[in-house]
């Protein structure tokens, strides 16, 4: 399997990115981040400063956006903010199962 350069990137949990990189790193447009962070899916490290920065993780949540738009057609952001949130959601359950999996299984 090819991976390209431009989707390899080493994610530091305690790293930030700009505005900028993060639009580069997402695959979505400036106004999409936008609506995002006004929907509350994304959330800059601080609201109110004058540029925004963003932990790396949101660099996963931005790109799973960007694929959950693609997937399922959203051209509504508000609707791909719910449905990230959703899936965010499925995924945190997902893994609290396999906690609870792991520890009966002791």
């Amino acid at each position: 399997m090819d991976i390209e350069a431009s989707e390899a990137l080493y994610l530091d949990e305690s790293g930030t990115l700009s505005f900028a990189q993060l639009i580069e790193c997402s695959g979505l447009t400036e106004g999409e981040l936008r609506e995002l962070v006004a929907c509350g899916a994304l959330a800059p490290s601080d609201l109110a400063a004058g540029s925004w920065t963003f932990s790396a993780r949101c660099v996963v949540t931005a790109r799973a956006a960007r694929r959950l738009r693609e997937d399922f057609a959203l051209e509504d952001i508000h609707s791909l903010a719910i449905v990230l949130r959703y899936a965010q959601r499925i995924e945190l359950l997902e893994q609290e199962l396999r906690e609870l999996r792991v520890r009966r299984a002791r």
